[in-house]
């Protein structure tokens, strides 16, 4: 009798548990938009949003889908606080979500207020010295939460969001060195103590922050900074040493110490790729990443990296050229083939563009092809160049699909790519053809061919 009852008290109290669960409801209504389609990121899981052929849609989150979020539409990103049990109903107008969006509902007055002007749209003055610089940044700060403090909002967001400002505002100090010297002509700058013992202040050990973006950047740009300032060159290999060591030596927070480490190696990981020290790397990573979903996400990039060292197959693409017409890798079949990925629009790529032509001129007579592929969205753009502009080299256009630059893991451009007649992989990412190094490379492949 009794484990009858019991079992009955056991249904009741889950019963309640199901009717208490908050569930929160995100309404998308597009209008006058022409087919771009809203992304909703919250906690890091994205959503791709269907709206219906009026531009509706509405999206259920379970528990624990909550806090900030991004909503991409476009190339807009615009910031969101999704509150739990608050229903939602955002509102674009238009292509451009950004200062065309509207919030309704009982989630909307953050929503309004992340997405207001004065939150928006930071300017820095970079020809100021550090302490003024500094003081520039402190009266943003003081601006914004003062705003902030005006709003009533509950204790705990209105401590996130003073996190929040503090660690966005102070992003700029990692550019201020660079911009510094860029806008009063001084190449020789260095960043005083002042500004050093600020970055060493503001790095603050709070693992409940780590649910922030702005904290989870704010923290790897300023250890960055710390630990890497005394370094005379840019060397990928030791800023990584160097930001690794402070981070053990200098950090005791478990969790934060394992998302810096995660952080370094894998972005090392994108822009080095497999090399000799990636052994080494991965006993450290090894040492200090524990966490299931970051060693998952590592692995996935290790594995892409894989694919793409010297001797793997070239990916098989399939492009077109001036004249509509496909040319495949299979067609470069014997000849080695050195590709240069670009847009019409790059500085960087017109500069070295210029140094391509002459490279291209230099091996007119050698077993090795020129291929120029544009990743333009606009072709009609590239054709305009490509005719003002004819080269002799092979000018391929490679339209919407980017599984190219996927496979290639390429994130910055212009990229080049060396290719062994076999159709192998020599160098997913070649030295640049304004580089003394690209000359003497491609003549050592030519002679032994």
């Amino acid at each position: 009798m009794m484990g009858k009852f019991g079992g009955i008290i056991l249904i009741l109290i889950l019963l309640m548990w199901c009717c208490d669960t908050r569930r929160t409801v995100v309404e998308f209504n597009l209008v006058g938009a022409s087919g771009d389609k809203p992304e909703l990121t919250v906690n890091g899981v994205e959503r791709n949003i269907d709206v219906n052929e009026a531009g509706y849609a509405k999206v259920t989150l379970e528990q624990g889908e909550h806090g900030y979020g991004t909503l991409k539409y476009g190339k807009d990103r615009i910031p969101l606080f999704i509150e739990e049990g608050n229903d939602l109903n955002i509102f674009i107008y238009g292509d451009n979500a950004r200062g065309n969006v509207r919030f309704e509902g009982n989630g909307a007055p953050k929503n309004r207020y992340l997405n207001s002007q004065i939150m928006k749209n930071l300017s820095f003055d970079y020809e100021l010295d550090g302490t003024e610089f500094l003081e520039q940044l402190r009266g943003q700060i003081q601006e914004r939460v003062h705003f902030l403090d005006t709003m009533g909002f509950d204790a705990a967001f209105t401590e996130m969001e003073r996190n929040r400002i503090k660690y966005s505002t102070y992003r700029a100090l990692e550019n201020y060195p660079l911009y510094h010297a860029w806008s009063t002509g001084n190449k020789d700058y260095q960043p005083d103590t002042v500004y050093l013992s600020c970055i060493k202040n503001l790095i603050k050990e709070d693992e409940k922050l780590l649910v922030l973006k702005e904290y989870q950047e704010g923290m790897a740009s300023l250890v960055s900074l710390i630990s890497t300032y005394h370094l005379q060159e840019f060397d990928a290999y030791k800023q990584l040493i160097a930001q690794l060591d402070y981070v053990a030596n200098h950090l005791t927070n478990r969790t934060l110490r394992e998302f810096l480490v995660d952080r370094y190696i894998y972005s090392y990981l994108l822009g080095a790729g497999i090399d000799e020290h990636t052994d080494d790397i991965l006993k450290i990573y090894d040492l200090h990443v524990k966490d299931p979903a970051l060693r998952k996400r590592f692995q996935e990039c290790y594995d892409r990296c894989m694919k793409i060292v010297p001797g793997k197959p070239a990916y098989n693409f399939m492009f077109t050229d001036i004249a509509g017409q496909a040319v495949k890798l299979e067609d470069f079949r014997g000849k080695y083939l050195f590709i240069n990925v670009w847009t019409t629009w790059g500085v960087p790529c017109r500069y070295e563009n210029i140094a391509w032509e002459k490279l291209e001129k230099q091996f007119a007579d050698d077993n090795i092809v020129f291929v120029a592929v544009s990743c333009d969205n606009d072709r009609a753009v590239w054709e305009k160049r490509v005719r003002e502009n004819p080269k002799g080299e092979v000018q391929l256009y490679m339209g919407s699909d980017r599984s190219f630059m996927d496979f290639y893991m390429i994130r910055g451009i212009p990229r080049f790519i060396l290719i062994a007649p076999d159709g192998r992989i020599i160098n997913s990412d070649m030295s640049r053809p304004s580089s003394p190094e690209t000359v003497k490379i491609l003549r050592e492949y030519l002679k032994e061919n």
